[in-house]
Formats: C-alpha cells, sequence, structure tokens
C-alpha cells in the first residue's frame, strides 16, 4: 500500500454533512458567492471615497496628554 492512499479515502463526519446540505439546498454556493461580493469582493475606490476613508474623522491634539 501507497504512503497516504488512506488518508485520500477518508471522509470525516463533518465532509459528509457538508456534502448531504449541499444536496438537499443547491443553492447554497450561488448565494455565499452573492454574499462574497457583497462584502468582500470590492471594486476600485473612487478617488472622493479613499480621502474619505484615509481622513480622520476626529482631530487629535498635538499632545495627548492634558
Amino acid at each position: 500500500m501507497k504512503r497516504g492512499t488512506r488518508i485520500r479515502d477518508y471522509e470525516s463526519e463533518f465532509e459528509a454533512f457538508l456534502k448531504q446540505w449541499k444536496e438537499q439546498r443547491p443553492d447554497v454556493e450561488e448565494r455565499q458567492r452573492e454574499g462574497r461580493l457583497l462584502w468582500w469582493d470590492k471594486g476600485p475606490l473612487a478617488p472622493h471615497e479613499v480621502r474619505r476613508a484615509t481622513t480622520p474623522d476626529v482631530k487629535w491634539k498635538p499632545y495627548a496628554y492634558d
């Protein structure tokens, strides 16, 4: 027997559950992609959005311990 072949054939309880979950709900992966696009995969920001994101909202004192 080759080394490591048993590991590839093993399927954990979680993997079996996930496979069954995806079979029962085929739209799950599409909804995951939509959520990722909404929260993570953003396009490039416009210059005014970059300026707003990098400018602090609160002005700091020159010496913080006054």
